[in-house]
């Protein structure tokens, strides 16, 4: 079964960590909302989606519908993940495969898209035509493994050095 999450506005930084291990995080911020928050994230939960909140009443109201839930207590992003994988088992070995800014899928770029490439700003001109790149073809931001890459694995290796020496 694949895992996918449904997070409130306080998990921000806990969503893009997600991401970037490849999961499918629909966030209350990726929308405009009209109506409430909670109502919105417990009509996602339906989706089969795990809801992850700091907020006590949307927890109540999931609690008492049967909603799957995890309570994250920490207001540190690494600490959340570490509460998200205690509470829901999950991967912690970063893919390039979802954008992290609009949850859609991404693709690694083609020959064609070079020319796109080089109109951001961020991407560097010297590693186009060197490396791979990915794509986002719903927003437009473009990935590639860059030193960033090195900190994000670090970053997990030291998660995951934690975790064990917890379980021993």
């Amino acid at each position: 079964m694949v895992v996918r999450f449904v997070v409130d506005r306080m998990l921000g930084k806990l969503t893009t960590w997600l991401r970037l291990l490849g999961y499918d995080v629909v966030s209350a911020s990726d929308f405009d909302l009209s109506a409430e928050e909670d109502d919105l994230l417990l009509n996602l939960t339906k989706e089969g989606r795990i809801l992850l909140t700091r907020d006590r009443a949307i927890r109540s109201k999931a609690e008492k519908q049967g909603m799957p839930i995890c309570f994250i207590h920490s207001d540190m992003a690494i600490e959340q993940l570490e509460e998200v994988y205690s509470c829901c088992n999950i991967q912690l070995e970063p893919k390039i495969s979802r954008c992290t800014i609009c949850n859609t899928s991404i693709r690694k770029a083609r020959a064609e898209d070079e020319d796109a490439l080089r109109k951001k700003d961020y991407v560097p001109d010297r590693l186009i035509g060197t490396i791979d790149f990915w794509v986002c073809d719903n927003c437009g931001q473009v990935y590639w493994e860059g030193s960033h890459w090195d900190n994000i694995r670090k970053r997990m290796d030291e998660l995951k050095k934690k975790l064990s020496l917890k379980i021993l």
